[in-house]
């Protein structure tokens, strides 16, 4: 008999909580909403984004995956970046990025992208080497990696982050590294640890929340990758 452990309980039960009870039309699955609000030169942001790969890389296929940055507001009401104009730069590589990949591919383009910039250090992030280097080992085709580079280095990038980081300021998120499931806040990484996790920050926690929000959003149904996760005998 398959019964769900106590911790999972909770877990399932949460997730129920937060989203309510979905209408999955035409048998359409519902995928859930990851939002990850960074600085990318930020060492709690790479920690986090590499605690976070496994769940992300093995769920990819249910998950909805969105990248959002935080800026440091000025009088003028801009927006600059706590890291410096190579964070800028950073951020608008991985933005430009996220803008030209479609949903199916965020991880294998987008996130990919992310983790070899962050490979590259601190100092790397954000250079036109990493950009090009990196979007070759995403494996990113020809067409979407043009509009990428052009994307990174025409008119309107700066606007491009710009906007971004007031809509991130709008939703109240301060934090690099905040995580989101479905709009509710379940980790931050801040100053070297890890804070406001109720359902604990290992990558195994990471994909039980996951699989529980899909679960919920999904009148109980589980994807294969989740079926361990959240059973046992």
């Amino acid at each position: 008999m398959v019964k769900l452990a106590a911790a999972d309980t909770v877990l399932l039960c949460l997730a129920l909580a937060c989203c309510g009870t979905a209408v999955v039309g035409d048998n359409v699955p519902e995928r859930v909403d990851v939002d990850l609000f960074v600085m990318s030169k930020c060492p709690d942001a790479l920690y986090a984004e590499t605690v976070l790969d496994p769940a992300l890389q093995e769920l990819k296929d249910i998950l909805s995956f969105n990248m959002h940055f935080i800026g440091v507001k000025q009088e003028d009401g801009t927006y600059a970046c706590k890291h410096g104009p190579t964070e800028c730069a950073g951020n608008v590589q991985q933005l430009c990025v996220q803008l030209h990949s479609p949903p199916s591919q965020r991880y294998d383009w987008l996130y990919k992208f992310v983790l070899c910039s962050n490979r590259q250090g601190l100092d790397g992030i954000g250079t036109f080497a990493t950009a090009t280097s990196c979007l070759k080992e995403a494996s990113v085709p020809f067409a979407p990696g043009t509009k990428m580079v052009g994307c990174m280095y025409g008119p309107g990038h700066d606007e491009l982050l710009q906007q971004d980081m007031h809509n991130t300021a709008a939703l109240g998120v301060q934090t690099s590294a905040t995580i989101q499931v479905d709009g509710n806040t379940i980790c931050v990484r801040d100053a070297g640890e890890w804070k406001e996790c109720p359902a604990g920050s290992e990558p195994e926690n990471f994909k039980q929340i996951l699989c529980a929000t899909y679960a919920a959003k999904n009148k109980g149904h589980m994807p294969p990758a989740c079926r361990p996760s959240l059973a046992v005998a």
